[in-house]
């Protein structure tokens, strides 16, 4: 239940407490203006142009340097918590797990992934709440576009998708991908935190920055499994991760928005009539009717194998171990069949 405020007993949300006095606007008002942040409402910096609002002493904000710093050399990110530091240097109240170092949520004392913060009030739903109708984003929560028909969530400060126009775009000229990260530009033009292995420009996942080939993301749990794990728990889909198949006595992991394994019809299609192979890339087509990455030589349409964009006829795919040695390799021990590759008889 809500905290309620003065005579008539009502929360921020149904409209007790003043409201900016612009026409139509229902936001709170801030100090005496009567009006709230957006149209002019409490202190605001006195080192910019007027429009945003001052925190802390004199008026100033915190990217003008009011507001306790991090103590580590070098670094002007605001402290959190009573240790002097910023987030990124430990920093702020951390999830009571053990071995967790992710930031609470909540009164709870866990990080979200152990149980912390508000969960979506939809029935057997342990999603995190999102917005302020206590419901996930599949169930309807956060902040959606305000594009008539749009059901997308909204990014940035526009109330748009992206495929409308939303969150912020890559600074190179003429590309109009999403940006990544705090450079301001696309994935594909160096935006986004990359893996710290020497050499390698992939992007890292996890905390532990690096890229999944070189170890980083959440692993199996596990003995000796080096997986990555899939879902809430920390499992790989082979010990039981992730979400799985409702069909009854089917332990498959579920594929799709079906609730199915692929065995029983779950994943997406080829939407070619007639043809019930897996779609491949984003054009919603098989291989077989031209889904998935193509080779990129002139005039060849065959597909593109391995990290490259090259067929196997070009180059594409990994090739044997051995020296001198341009056949494909075959299994996991990096060899052609002429040189042990592949699966042998037992």
């Amino acid at each position: 239940m809500r905290s309620s405020y003065g005579e008539l007993s009502k929360c921020y949300a149904h409209a007790f407490c003043r409201r900016c006095d612009e026409l139509g606007c229902e936001k709170l008002s801030l100090g005496a203006s009567g009006k709230c942040s957006i149209h002019g409402g409490t202190l605001h910096c006195d080192l910019t142009s007027g429009k945003k609002l001052g925190i802390g002493e004199r008026g100033r904000r915190h990217t003008h340097r009011r507001g306790r710093r991090c103590d580590e050399l070098g670094c002007e990110k605001l402290s959190r918590g009573i240790s002097g530091k910023c987030v990124a240097h430990g920093g702020g109240r951390r999830c009571s797990e053990v071995g967790c170092e992710k930031l609470i949520k909540g009164a709870g004392g866990k990080c979200i992934a152990h149980g912390g913060g508000q969960r979506c009030n939809e029935l057997d739903c342990v999603k995190v709440s999102r917005g302020m109708n206590g419901k996930c984003i599949a169930h309807g929560g956060g902040r959606r576009c305000s594009e008539v028909g749009c059901e997308k969530l909204s990014k940035g400060a526009s109330g748009k998708c992206i495929a409308h126009g939303g969150g912020q775009r890559c600074r190179e000229q003429d590309c109009e991908k999403f940006s990544a990260g705090a450079g301001g530009k696309c994935v594909a033009h160096g935006g986004g935190r990359r893996c710290d292995v020497l050499g390698c420009e992939k992007l890292s996942a996890g905390t532990g920055g690096k890229c999944l080939a070189h170890g980083g993301g959440r692993r199996c749990d596990e003995l000796d499994c080096e997986k990555l794990s899939v879902g809430a728990g920390s499992k790989c889909i082979a010990h039981g991760g992730g979400q799985r198949c409702s069909e009854l006595d089917c332990d498959k992991g579920r594929q799709g928005p079906s609730g199915k394994c692929a065995a029983h019809g779950g994943g997406r299609h080829c939407k070619e009539e007639g043809c019930n192979k897996f779609s491949q890339g984003a054009g919603g087509k098989c291989k077989a009717h031209g889904g998935g990455r193509r080779c990129d030589e002139p005039g060849c349409d065959k597909s593109s194998k391995g990290a490259g964009r090259k067929c196997c006829a070009h180059g594409g795919g990994r090739r044997c171990d051995e020296p001198d040695c341009e056949k494909l390799s075959k299994g996991s021990n990096g060899k052609c069949i002429a040189h042990g590759g592949g699966r042998r008889c037992n």
